[in-house]
């Protein structure tokens, strides 16, 4: 079957330098199974770096330290290990499977691989809106940060100082013997100064933080020019980036997926020599063992598998879909799940010996008591480990701000070829006005970012974090298990991995595709569901009911394509007389390569001669009996 498998690649790459092929001329498929106009990557090392940047992003930098911060350290990052195994690497190989053999986007892989679940293409479209919104306001955060490391060279960095401009009383600057505060009591000594200055500029000047929270319905606050301009300029990079397609952000990725890896080594080593930072790591690898049967802490370590991944967003199907037919993707992803672990350690390891030290220096045992966890954690400790450590601070600070916007570039990539691919496939038509179509979807997008950009934004952002990011990603991973492993089939799948790639996944593999993983989402979502708490901003800050109803909204609008196309799809096959075949996929369902559709054609008709001529046999019409193998 390898030899095959070669032969199928020769061919694909031959077809792909010359389309004029007769036997592409002769080939009788769906008109956007297979287009050279795609695009596809120069390189599997392009597809490789691409993914690596979708998938080792902002989740690893800032979301997977502050769910380990909430959830009690080694008592999260246990699951997470476990979870990144049964449940993560398996999902992972099924979509960019998928994108590989089909050559199409999600949104037409589904209507073929599982008709009657067609509307996960549908889900993924729709979440990705909001993911690709809420990750560059975190992209403007880090240009905001940027350019202020580059304005104040010469000065003081602003978040190593009190500023009375925006500094409370109890403003404590690190690393500072009994540094200046703002406030005194009656004997002039400083009042309690139990905030860093890193953490009171990130909430006084960079969010501009309303201290009340969500009150009124759509009362947010006037925009801050200063997040919108950053935000705008995000767009604008992102638009160029993209104008062209891959053929552009396949060059880029070669140093955006690299070069944030150099940068997490230095500030690593930067952390753990921090004083007191023992009390950091201790906290992150010294479990809990009580909060192990806390099954909110599996339900975040399992949301945070899925999210750091980027799976069941529709993402990899579309990077696969511009891959090689035969291309050895099962080597690709262990490669891929494995850096994505190691980017997480060491962004954990990181923020936390910088708590450690903030720990040591205010005289707090209680590692989980230094700062308020959130989103933010890491725009208050990766500041502060830079500039306590590492000489030439604005230097640094520049350089590292500027790895967190490329990473957060790499993943943002994927979710807008998610959605670029998908417009395209559907109307192929818009192929030659493509930079329009990326022009318009940007500036869509940039309007939809603005509420972020107000003094009650960071609110609206964790909302949709909790609800979107995290139970959301539960609900999607588990219906792409059941449809191509239950739907479609596990043996199915296993049989088109082996015609694409020359081997059958082993039965572990499969038994964790079909029972395994769609089991444990399940479970931990049905028990999530169970012993559900309200979420609270920085866990003290309530929501009203009205913001509460419309963050549990967003998982259910996602969620209502699947149940509409299915009710259609059952109401289309009944009404036609073809009831039975409700869970029987498309029967365009094919490789998305010609040369290969034409070899599974050509194999499956020598096994239906084989099959006609062993009946024959078994008749006693012949006396010699053909195998298919023999053919």
């Amino acid at each position: 079957m390898s030899t095959a498998g070669q032969t199928d690649q020769a061919s694909s790459k031959k077809h792909h330098t010359d389309n004029t092929s007769s036997n592409s001329r002769s080939i009788q498929h769906d008109s956007i199974s297979y287009q050279d106009t795609r695009g596809h990557w120069g390189s599997r090392m392009e597809f490789l770096l691409a993914c690596l940047g979708y998938s080792v992003g902002l989740g690893n930098l800032w979301r997977f330290p502050y769910l380990a911060y909430e959830n009690g350290g080694a008592a999260f990052l246990l699951p997470y290990l476990l979870l990144l195994v049964i449940v993560g690497r398996p999902l992972y190989l099924t979509e960019v499977a998928l994108g590989q053999y089909s050559q199409l986007g999600p949104l037409h892989t589904y209507r073929k691989v599982a008709p009657l679940m067609a509307g996960i293409g549908y889900m993924q479209l729709i979440s990705e809106i909001p993911s690709v919104s809420s990750l560059m306001i975190i992209l403007s955060y880090s240009l905001h940060y940027l350019f202020t490391s580059l304005t104040h060279i010469g000065h003081t960095l602003p978040w190593l100082k009190c500023d009375p401009a925006w500094a409370t009383e109890q403003c404590h600057v690190m690393g500072v013997a009994n540094s200046s505060c703002l406030g005194s009591n009656n004997t002039g000594a400083c009042t309690s100064s139990d905030q860093s200055s890193a953490i009171q500029y990130w909430k006084h000047e960079v969010l501009r933080l309303d201290s009340v929270g969500l009150v009124n319905f759509g009362e947010l606050g006037g925009l801050i020019p200063s997040l919108v301009l950053c935000l705008f300029a995000g767009w604008v990079i992102t638009c160029l980036c993209l104008i062209k397609g891959i053929k552009t952000s396949g060059k880029v990725v070669y140093f955006t997926a690299t070069f944030p890896f150099v940068g997490l080594l230095v500030l690593m080593i930067a952390g753990v020599s921090l004083s007191g930072a023992s009390k950091g790591l201790v906290f992150l690898f010294v479990p809990k063992w009580e909060k192990l049967l806390d099954v909110n802490v599996w339900r975040k370590a399992l949301e945070q598998v899925i999210y750091s991944l980027s799976v069941g967003g529709g993402g990899l199907i579309t990077y696969g879909s511009y891959n090689d037919f035969n291309t050895k993707v099962h080597v690709d992803v262990l490669i891929l799940s494995v850096l994505d672990l190691i980017a997480s350690l060491m962004s954990a390891v990181t923020i936390f010996s910088v708590l450690g030290a903030m720990a040591y220096e205010l005289g707090i045992d209680d590692v989980s008591k230094v700062v308020a966890s959130g989103p933010g954690l890491a725009f208050v400790a990766y500041p502060e480990a830079i500039a306590r450590t590492l000489p030439v601070p604005h230097l640094w600070c520049f350089l590292f701000f500027f790895m967190v916007f490329t990473l957060g570039l790499d993943s943002l990539f994927g979710g807008m070829e998610t959605l670029l691919t998908a417009l395209l496939d559907e109307f192929s038509n818009m192929r030659r006005h493509k930079p329009l179509v990326v022009i318009g979807l940007c500036s869509a997008l940039f309007c939809l970012g603005l509420p972020y950009c107000t003094p009650k934004g960071q609110y609206v952002f964790y909302l949709i974090d909790v609800f979107k990011f995290g139970i959301g990603s539960l609900m999607g991973g588990f219906f792409t298990c059941v449809a191509v492993h239950w739907l479609f089939g596990v043996n199915n799948f296993s049989d088109m991995i082996e015609f694409m790639l020359g081997f059958r996944p082993s039965v572990l593999m499969r038994v964790t595709w079909a029972c395994i993983a769609p089991v444990t989402l399940l479970v931990v979502f049905v028990g999530s569901l169970l012993q559900w708490r309200w979420p609270l901003y920085a866990g003290t800050i309530h929501y009203p009911v009205w913001a509460l109803v419309l963050g549990a909204a967003v998982p259910l609008v996602t969620l209502a394509p699947l149940v509409i196309v299915a009710l259609v799809h059952v109401m289309e096959l009944v009404w036609n007389g073809r009831g039975r075949d409700i869970l029987k996929h498309h029967h365009q369902w094919g490789p998305g390569c010609p040369v290969a559709r034409q070899r599974l054609n050509e194999a499956m008709r020598l096994t239906r001669e084989a099959q006609r001529l062993n009946t024959l046999v078994t008749e006693g019409s012949v006396n010699i009996a053909f195998d298919s193998t023999d053919l």
